[in-house]
């Protein structure tokens, strides 16, 4: 149903509901918690019944559905909001749209269509009103401050050390000094909790306190520029963004090490109490952790880190046309698809799981080489990433096709259609091929996707299968 004759809808509940004695009216409420009313800026309401409500919902989802930038932007329960909140804004709006000295009586179709733009506009200005631009900050574990590894970014991602990302964001004088007394050791954070959560402790400590809390324990902090989002949006999607750069930073390193690189919100794979009791009662205690962050001699990892910049320089050319697509719809092919498989890549590296994780490993495969689930044409493409000139291959070792039939055949096709039950099974070698074929591809599929954004865009533009054609040619090509 079109929006006016859906807003026809619930004006005429609205108006219908409008006399109804509160006692008739509250009975109608699903719960007493939930109100059946429209609200309306200022605070007011309009009372309805559910006719109105399901025509509210039923509009809403319609522009939901309507709107890819509002869906890239903003969190759906706020839209939502932001929605009835409109259409209760179109309806005190509808007196002007009456014709002069008109009252009562009936109106013609043109005055739903105003109504309509009227929800339209609505919409869209609250929708403005609740996007600003935010920089987030997501703490991470990337290094140990004695590898001494300077700030670098990932395409829109920036990545600080502790003490740099409180020197260039922490601005106000006074706050400034009392994370520093903390972060120099003259104050203890427990001590500095208890003074600023203290009755009428000043505002400056409790910013600092918020500052020093939300850091924690971390010794990186990876900032992304989110323009023009709701702010829950605004979290999800950075924290999402930045995952994917610290899973491009792992890519360069081998898979024990990558998984000590975290991000906020990943520790379950470096630290647990575990707790059992024995048949007499007796109670064990036990614990596993790994210290997150990697170390090593002293500048080793600076050294390293430069040495990626260029490899980074590719992934944050991807990463950030990506970021930028996402904000209004969907990106390019060869970029989605290269986002897609560096989050399956990166989950099936965090996975406890080896079940999972060889199905991750499996989807990564899939996603990345655009087949569609053909096993052949995975094939094809990762022996042009990864074989071009079809070398022979050595006594005893595995082959492109062979590493790809393992994990895409025997592992994510069995596990995932319940042909195998893996779970508690040992899937370790299988894992191990997975991350070995899947950390090839993405070190070579990466340059070459940035090569084509920023050299051969019209790539991007034609439809995808011959996009793949064109990228397989070229990788077959390469000396």
């Amino acid at each position: 149903m079109p929006a006016p004759e859906l807003l026809e809808t619930i004006l005429d509940d609205v108006m219908a509901t409008a006399t109804m004695p509160y006692d008739d009216w509250h009975r109608l409420w699903p719960d007493p918690f939930t109100a059946m009313a429209i609200p309306v800026g200022g605070g007011r309401q309009y009372q309805c019944t559910r006719t109105a409500i399901d025509a509210a919902h039923t509009l809403t989802r319609q522009s939901w559905d309507a709107h890819a930038d509002l869906r890239q932007t903003i969190a759906r329960k706020v839209f939502d909001k932001l929605s009835f909140t409109a259409i209760g804004d179109a309806i005190a709006a509808c007196p002007r749209h009456l014709p002069q000295g008109q009252t009562t009586g009936a109106v013609d179709d043109s005055f739903y269509q105003m109504m309509a733009a009227d929800y339209e506009a609505n919409l869209q200005a609250g929708s403005a009103r609740a996007r600003p631009d935010l920089d987030r900050h997501i703490p991470c574990h990337l290094f140990d401050t004695s590898q001494n590894v300077l700030a670098f970014n990932v395409g829109p991602v920036a990545f600080r050390p502790r003490a740099d990302w409180i020197a260039v964001y922490v601005t106000d004088p006074a706050v400034l000094h009392h994370v520093q007394q903390v972060e120099n050791g003259m104050v203890t954070f427990d001590d500095f909790t208890r003074q600023a959560l203290a009755q009428g402790s000043a505002a400056d400590e409790l910013q600092a306190w918020e500052v020093l809390s939300s850091l924690r324990g971390y010794g990186w902090v990876a900032t992304v520029r989110m323009q023009g989002h709701e702010p829950a949006r605004s979290h999800e999607k950075a924290s999402v963004i930045v995952g994917l750069a610290i899973d491009v930073i792992g890519l360069r390193f081998h898979l024990e090490d990558a998984r000590l690189l975290t991000k906020s919100g990943r520790q379950h794979l470096f630290s647990e109490a575990r707790l059992a009791t024995t048949m007499t009662g007796q109670f064990l205690k036990g614990s596993s952790s790994s210290r997150a962050g990697l170390g090593g001699p002293p500048g080793a990892l600076a050294a390293k880190m430069l040495a990626e910049q260029p490899f980074l320089n590719d992934a944050g050319r991807v990463l950030d046309a990506y970021v930028s697509a996402r904000n209004t719809s969907k990106a390019p092919h060869l970029v989605e698809r290269w986002a897609n498989a560096l989050y399956w890549f990166g989950e099936a590296r965090r996975e406890a799981s080896d079940f999972m994780a060889v199905v991750d490993y499996g989807c990564a495969a899939d996603g990345l080489s655009g087949a569609g689930g053909d096993a052949k044409a995975m094939t094809e493409f990762a022996e042009a990433a990864l074989n071009p000139k079809a070398a022979p291959t050595g006594a005893g070792s595995l082959s492109v096709s062979d590493a790809v039939s393992k994990i895409y055949r025997e592992g994510r096709n069995k596990l995932a259609h319940g042909e195998d039950s893996g779970l508690f099974e040992d899937q370790s070698d299988t894992r191990a091929i997975g991350d070995n074929l899947l950390s090839l591809l993405m070190n070579e599929l990466t340059p070459e996707i940035a090569e084509i954004i920023a050299n051969r865009p019209q790539i991007l533009t034609v439809p995808e299968d011959h996009a793949y054609r064109a990228l397989i040619t070229r990788l077959k090509s390469r000396s």
